[in-house]
């Protein structure tokens, strides 16, 4: 902690929590410490993301997993039968073991120059750190985790889970918190950011353990996930979620830190003042009333360059930084029918734009400061305009920088434009080409066309600029027809489209979809009983309606697949997906057609002598999983079945300017329910 502080007993803690992408720094935390520093207030920035995934690759933590999974294996395999749910750990623990390996060389791998540019070093290090948590899967059974995954088997966060997971001290790094916590001193203030989902669990953890140990300190959660969770989430849950910290910031945090470190410096403040704090929930704690203060967004003029200060760069997956710096906020179209922003009309959804003098000063301060060349501009979109004027004040400049970003397709990208912009550094663009049928367009409200996808793709190619299309299937309404459409031109352009992705469409809480179901053939809107923060709607359509039969699915996933055979793609955040630092290096290194042909496969590793004993299973592996698969298969089946009384009829979710979008009911797929179905089985199934 620093020594400079508001607080007399403390100072001020911002925390990244795991788990999320460990190869670069994530630009919320660093943003707010800049805006705050420059006027006098100050606050340390705790990556605990990467941190944690030193933890986890420690020896100490892997001696440790061996001998537990050991044990475990030992103690199933002398049994003459297992229940169902020791099948399920059973087959993960013998499928764990052969996986050990020295885990910490393959971060050496990750943050070494030579060995990083080496493809099949590359690929042999990226799939024994994916082996480290298929280990953590048999571990921490039924948990599973990865760098944008922290879930259970099949039900989704709800407070019941939430609670089991930290009440019996599931959590992988447990005991990292609390040594962490032992050796701090007491904050006066924590603000934790919940940007993604799958740092749910460990957010909450957190916030139970920093309450136990510091039981005077302010806590906050904010964050982009966590405004997604009380947005849609019923008046209950925002009580619930209040049980675990003071207050929630909504939005944008700048102004609300602001004023309210400023008010805690001067002692605990009143109700009455916390009102006055915009952005900001709280409960009365007389009263238990929920107030919400006044909505409020950042002049960007106001902003400040990110300050990484407080974080050790070198930590991080990668042989060189990059940093991330957010030029724009919110998106100047607005109109796509399945994002969340269109619908939401929430002011920090408005466009805005930092003046590009000011960034292309703070993008050199961060260049001075931090020594980095390669930088990515995370935000929705930079408007065209903007982009020209920004990369001719770079060039105007002398900063010599490469960087990627996203860009939404308009015709105003010509070609002499594309070379401007190459000029400037940008050497990678992802396009949210979403489908190349126009008859899906229009329903998207995407106002781009099929000729102008491909138009302006090639203008940036032919400029020596990656490009990757982002599209998927499944959007109400589109057919077969439709879908092929899409994967045909995808094919026809596969020599200037340098990486891709084939998502499936998914309903985003607060889009035009689901607000106006009835406009894109929406029978009705609903979730499973677990999903209490509303994060993932479910839909039906008309039995009548635009459906893909199975043959006609086979045919597109084939389709896909011989597609992909011809690219080097990945998930996130491995070298391959889109948007990735590892992937940026790559490009800079070999050129924008490096993921345009499939790597040669990592030789299989070889097992050190004495490294590991050979699995002898007394129990068929192929047969468990099959009971697992038959038994999941039955289970969902029953588990995500619509039951209209459910919900109480029609309740609002997911609101429009008006508040509208309607859900039928719920199905009954939550952590207890499970729990029942899983010992009802038990009950009376061994082997």
């Amino acid at each position: 902690m620093s020594k400079k502080s508001l607080f007399p007993t403390g100072g001020s803690l911002l925390i990244y929590p795991p788990f999320a992408d460990p190869t670069w720094p994530y630009v919320s935390l660093p943003t707010l410490k800049a805006y705050l520093g420059r006027r006098g207030i100050l606050v340390t920035v705790r990556d605990l993301n990467v941190e944690a995934f030193s933890v986890l690759t420690a020896k100490s933590t892997i001696d440790e997993w061996q001998q537990q999974l050991s044990a475990r294996f030992q103690a199933l395999n002398s049994q003459d039968s297992l229940i169902l749910s020791e099948q399920m750990e059973y087959r993960r623990v013998a499928e764990a073991l052969p996986l050990f390996q020295d885990f910490a060389a393959l971060m050496t791998v990750m943050r070494d120059e030579r060995s990083f540019y080496d493809r099949a070093a590359y690929s042999a290090g990226r799939d024994g750190i994916e082996d480290i948590f298929r280990i953590m899967e048999a571990v921490y059974f039924p948990f599973r985790f990865n760098c944008n995954r922290a879930d259970h088997l099949v039900s989704p966060w709800d407070f019941n889970l939430l609670d089991s997971y930290i009440t019996n001290r599931i959590s992988p790094l447990d005991r990292f918190y609390r040594s962490q916590l032992a050796e701090l001193e007491p904050p006066g203030f924590v603000g934790i950011s919940l940007t993604f989902v799958s740092q749910i669990p460990e957010t909450f953890y957190l916030c139970r353990l920093l309450r136990k140990a510091f039981p005077n300190c302010f806590l906050m959660l904010g964050g982009a996930c966590a405004d997604l969770m009380v947005r849609h989430g019923s008046p209950e849950v925002v009580e619930q979620i209040l049980g675990y910290v003071d207050a929630i910031g909504m939005q944008e945090g700048e102004k609300t830190l602001e004023q309210l470190l400023s008010l805690l410096a001067e002692g605990l403040p009143d109700q009455r003042q916390l009102l006055t704090i915009p952005n900001l929930i709280t409960r009365d704690k007389i009263s238990g009333i929920i107030h919400r203060g006044a909505s409020s967004v950042l002049d960007l003029a106001e902003s400040a360059a990110p300050d990484y200060s407080d974080l050790d760069l070198k930590l991080y997956l990668a042989p060189s930084p990059m940093l991330l710096y957010s030029p724009t906020r919110g998106c100047y179209w607005n109109k796509c029918s399945f994002c969340g922003y269109g619908f939401n009309q929430s002011a920090a959804h408005a466009y805005r734009e930092i003046p590009v003098q000011q960034a292309v000063a703070d993008l050199r301060a961060l260049q001075e400061r931090f020594g980095v060349a390669n930088f990515y501009f995370s935000c929705d979109v930079l408007s065209p305009d903007y982009a020209f004027r920004l990369a001719q004040e770079i060039l105007d400049s002398g900063l010599e920088i490469y960087w990627s970003t996203d860009l939404r397709i308009e015709a105003a990208y010509t070609s002499e434009r594309c070379r401007l912009l190459y000029r400037a550094g940008l050497r990678a663009v992802a396009f949210g080409v979403e489908s190349c049928s126009q008859a899906v367009l229009r329903l998207m409200h995407k106002g781009i066309t099929p000729e102008r996808v491909r138009s302006v793709n090639r203008s940036f190619h032919q400029a020596g600029i990656s490009t990757a299309w982002m599209t998927f299937l499944g959007h109400p309404g589109e057919g077969f027809k439709e879908a092929k459409t899409t994967l045909d031109l995808l094919s026809a352009e596969r020599k200037v489209v340098d990486q891709f992705i084939v998502g499936t469409f998914g309903l985003t809480p607060g889009s035009r979809i689901a607000c106006q179901p009835e406009e894109f053939g929406i029978d009705s809107i609903y979730f499973t009983a677990g999903d209490v923060f509303r994060l993932f709607p479910l839909y039906t359509v008309p039995t009548a309606g635009t459906t893909i039969n199975d043959r006609q699915s086979a045919q597109l996933d084939a389709q896909i697949d011989d597609l992909s055979s011809r690219y080097q793609l990945d998930h996130y955040p491995w070298a391959g997906a889109i948007s990735t630092h590892h992937s940026f290096l790559y490009l800079l290194r070999y050129g924008q057609r490096v993921f345009a042909k499939a790597w040669p496969l990592p030789a299989k590793r070889k097992m050190k002598a004495g490294s590991g004993k050979k699995i002898r299973s007394r129990f068929p592996l192929t047969e468990l999983r099959r009971r697992e698969e038959q038994f999941m298969g039955q289970y969902l089946e029953e588990a995500l079945q619509l039951d209209q009384d459910a919900g109480q009829g029609r309740s609002r979710v997911a609101g429009a300017k008006d508040g509208t979008g309607v859900t039928t009911g719920l199905t009954p797929l939550c952590f207890d329910h499970f729990q029942e179905a899983l010992a009802r089985k038990c009950g009376g199934n061994k082997r």
